[in-house]
């Protein structure tokens, strides 16, 4: 017998929450379809772009961030200094590492600190559900 039927309303049904993903990439175009790919598979997802690692340290300082996604290569602060930078004063915000041209070390070095790693070209499917684990 459900609640109402005993006289006591049904609990109302909650939504998953929200969770604010932070995509860094200087490529504009792959950082939008990304997001844009990403939001359509788990409309839980509200995200925010940043170009280099200083305009994603801008983002952080000012938005609660579950997840960042990061490039390694880019001008100004790349992805290596980037993450360690969230490593060390966010350690709970994973990061998701992407790149073309990341050598063995690099990968080893931001693995082991608990941080995860993609090749570009991507797999998209992968990604996806990394990104629906790390956010649930």
């Amino acid at each position: 017998m459900s609640a109402a039927l005993r006289g006591f309303p049904d609990a109302p049904k909650q939504e998953a929450p929200i969770k604010n993903v932070l995509i860094v990439d200087d490529d504009d175009t792959f950082g939008s379809a990304l997001a844009d790919g990403l939001t359509t598979v788990n409309p839980h997802l509200n995200s925010f772009k940043a170009q280099n690692g200083k305009q994603a340290v801008a983002i952080m300082n000012n938005i609660a961030i579950d997840l960042v996604i990061t490039d390694l290569r880019m001008p100004s602060m790349g992805g290596v200094e980037l993450t360690l930078w969230i490593n060390e004063l966010w350690p709970r915000v994973p990061v998701v590492v992407l790149s073309a041209y990341a050598d063995t070390d690099t990968v080893l070095n931001l693995s082991t600190q608990g941080n995860y790693f993609f090749d570009k070209p991507l797999d998209f499917a992968s990604l996806a559900r990394t990104v629906n684990v790390l956010t649930a």
